[in-house]
């Protein structure tokens, strides 16, 4: 069965089916991130009745409606950040073509995949954890895991899986985009930046063209798509000014003209022309009504730049606002959060 038309791109409760497979699952590998889930959940009810973890922690996994209502993770400063209720139906859609064969590491893959779409990450995680059983050397699970342990704010444990998954698929550009924004928020600039030009400079390699296929985004699309090199080298250009390295960055900006035909990664294209000069700090933080993007995506590279620039006061300024965004998953709310921890903990 066929449920990619559930999965919006790139934006995630184990089903009311198979309890068996999903409780043993999720106590075997999720049990403690969770318990910590349910523990925080039952100091903030309000009628203080005593809750068993372990039964919180299946109800976490195992009802969709409730996962709406359990904090899949806290944001670095305290914050119980929640998922959203599918209302569309899509996750009981994949869940019932699940309960037909809950080993299918595909189906586990799309019923996890689909969650995202409503921030279920903590579910989604141990979908892609039974799936990494099944499968071990199947490197999409590691992938899709690691990407939402960057949601939930564990970096570390992103970077294992991501570290993993880019062992098995090392010319995708995927596991590359998501290890290096690993490193970056764990602070690893250096790491971030050579992870970058790695899969940069594998665009040229006709091995990576040759692993370009269906469900699989080579490294080579930096060379082929204009979407792809501007996401990678704005991510790459941030690290690399972290690192001192200023030529890389000019040299990465110089790639970059002016008048590409952007539309869904407008934000990280806007923040290269400000780079450049060709575009002001005031017009990215001003971009009107109708913009097709969130100040959020675009506000970090600004105030990333202004740390860079030793603008630290107008940096820390506009970090706190990003921070009150409610995109929650959004990588530049959780690039404000490390940024301000960072200086906080000075």
């Amino acid at each position: 069965m066929n449920l990619s038309h559930l999965i919006r791109r790139d934006s995630d409760a184990t089903p009311p089916v198979a309890r068996g497979w999903a409780s043993s699952l999720l106590l075997r590998r999720l049990a403690l991130p969770l318990l910590s889930l349910a523990l925080l959940a039952s100091a903030c009810a309000t009628d203080h009745e005593e809750v068993d973890p372990e039964e919180a922690i299946l109800e976490i996994v195992m009802d969709p409606i409730e996962a709406a209502h359990v904090p899949q993770a806290v944001s670095l400063f305290g914050e119980p950040l929640y998922a959203q209720e599918d209302t569309t139906g899509a996750v009981a859609e994949a869940d019932r073509a699940l309960a037909e064969d809950p080993d299918d590491v595909e189906l586990l893959i799309a019923a996890g995949r689909v969650r995202r779409n409503f921030w279920q990450y903590r579910q989604a995680m141990a979908l892609y954890t039974q799936a990494m059983e099944l499968a071990p050397n199947d490197w999409r699970p590691h992938r899709f895991r690691g990407h939402r342990y960057i949601s939930v704010r564990d970096f570390q444990a992103a970077i294992s899986d991501l570290e993993r998954a880019r062992e098995l698929a090392p010319m995708n550009w995927d596991v590359s985009y998501h290890l290096g924004l690993a490193y970056y928020l764990a602070g690893r600039f250096q790491d971030a930046t050579n992870e970058y030009l790695r899969c940069l400079e594998l665009a040229h390699e006709p091995l990576a063209r040759e692993a370009q296929a269906p469900g699989f985004r080579s490294c080579s699309q930096n060379m082929d798509d204009p979407e792809s090199l501007v996401a990678m080298t704005e991510w790459a250009v941030r690290a690399a000014l972290r690192t001192g390295r200023e030529e890389v960055a000019a040299e990465l900006l110089d790639r970059i003209p002016v008048g590409l035909e952007i539309r869904e990664n407008l934000a990280y294209y806007h923040n290269l022309l400000s780079y450049k000069g060709v575009l002001t700090a005031e017009e990215l933080l001003d971009p009107g009504p109708d913009a097709p993007y969130r100040r959020e995506t675009v506000g970090y590279g600004v105030a990333n730049w202004f740390l860079v620039q030793g603008d630290t006061a107008a940096a820390v300024e506009l970090l706190e606002e990003l921070m009150q965004d409610e995109w929650w998953p959004g990588f530049g709310r959780i690039a404000a959060e490390v940024e301000l921890a960072r200086l906080t903990a000075r």
